[in-house]
């Protein structure tokens, strides 16, 4: 996984020395479709994680506000985004959690983005 790190530049007005680790970014149109998507149920989504839940491999998009607190997702909500992301990423590491900042597009090990606010 260390392979798939880089550095990443500034975002949010953070200067880029406490930006998180950039695993990935998702493409222009998944991101705008995950915000449309959760703006309509989740206007105050700021930060999506997304993780697999084992033994029966059901994928869950949980989404936070700007003061990380959860905000309530219809399942089939979490489902759909959590299967956009992934399929936008396939090369990540599913088996652990990533946090997707929706306004960039970035995304980063889970909890990091919270760290580095």
């Amino acid at each position: 996984m260390l392979a798939l790190l880089r550095t990443g530049g500034a975002a949010q007005g953070r200067p880029a020395a406490h930006h998180p680790a950039v695993l990935d970014r998702m493409s222009e149109g998944t991101r705008h479709a995950v915000t449309d998507s959760l703006r309509r149920v989740a206007p105050d989504a700021d930060v999506v994680r997304i993780s697999v839940s084992e033994p029966h491999g059901l994928w869950l998009a949980r989404a936070y506000d700007r003061a990380h607190m959860p905000v309530g997702l219809p399942l089939a909500v979490e489902e759909a985004v959590a299967h956009w992301v992934a399929r936008d990423l396939p090369s990540l590491d599913w088996r652990h959690q990533h946090d997707v900042d929706l306004a960039t597009g970035t995304v980063v090990p889970a909890g990091a983005l919270a760290k580095a606010a």
